[in-house]
């Protein structure tokens, strides 16, 4: 499979602008791309699949290693509401909070494959799925403890969501993690697929170009109505839970 660039750069909190970190995270997902054309696990699936599960490990690694919060904020709901971090694998002997964990990562390979594939495409507990995730899990082990922190990640400290001197920044952030980050994309694809019709016609009621600031429009109202994640939340809701640490209602 091929990872470019302008792939790995989509999936970060700061693209356009480059940061000093993205260097070495592109290097760790071409590694994990590599590892696994290298291996017999879950090959049947289309390479831009892979390619986005890839993209999604490694953005759940920058996450961790810059304890971003969207993890953090996902798994400590989810252990609010059920007893456990997240769905399908409970918390195992050596679970450790807030850190890499394999179970982490395959629940990310997951996620992200059921978001392209359909509800039904894999068993959360398939033995090629857990295989992969062991192996995935091995490699960003290594690099754990060494790896450099990617501060693009930990918005939760930059911005203030009250404060209109940010408004911006808190813009910007809230449509990475609406679209592109590797915890809400995979569900925020599926509302974009039902909003395509609507799509196709503004864009044929107004133009192509014309079109472009009503798209923007549409986009805007899908991020503020429409449910998204593991834990279907608003947007205002996630950034609430990863900025000020306050539990839905």
């Amino acid at each position: 499979m091929e990872i470019t660039v302008k792939d790995y750069m989509e999936r970060q909190p700061g693209s356009p602008k480059v940061a000093e970190t993205d260097q070495y995270y592109l290097w760790i997902a071409l590694r994990l791309a590599k590892l696994w054309d290298e291996s017999p696990w879950l090959r049947g699936l289309d390479d831009a699949v892979r390619r986005d599960v890839v993209l999604a490990v490694t953005g759940y690694f920058q996450d961790v290693v810059a304890d971003g919060g969207l993890w953090r904020s996902f798994t400590r709901l989810h252990n609010e509401r059920h007893g456990f971090p997240m769905p399908h694998y409970g918390r195992s002997e050596d679970y450790v909070d807030y850190e890499l964990n394999r179970d982490d990562v395959r629940f990310v390979i997951w996620w992200t494959i059921t978001g392209e594939e359909g509800s039904a495409a894999l068993d959360p507990g398939d033995a090629e799925l857990e295989a992969l995730a062991i192996a995935f899990h091995a490699l960003l082990d290594g690099e754990y403890e060494e790896a450099p922190v990617p501060r693009q990640f930990c918005i939760a400290s930059q911005v203030d969501l009250d404060s209109p001197l940010d408004a911006q920044r808190i813009y910007d952030y809230a449509y990475w993690l609406y679209w592109r980050s590797f915890l809400l994309r995979p569900s925020s694809q599926a509302v974009m697929e039902r909003a395509t019709p609507r799509a196709h016609a503004i864009i044929v009621q107004a133009g192509e170009r014309d079109a472009r600031p009503l798209l923007l429009e549409l986009n805007e109202h899908l991020m503020s109505t429409e449910p998204a994640g593991p834990i279907p939340l608003t947007t205002a809701q996630w950034l609430r839970l990863i900025v000020d640490d306050e539990l839905p209602h």
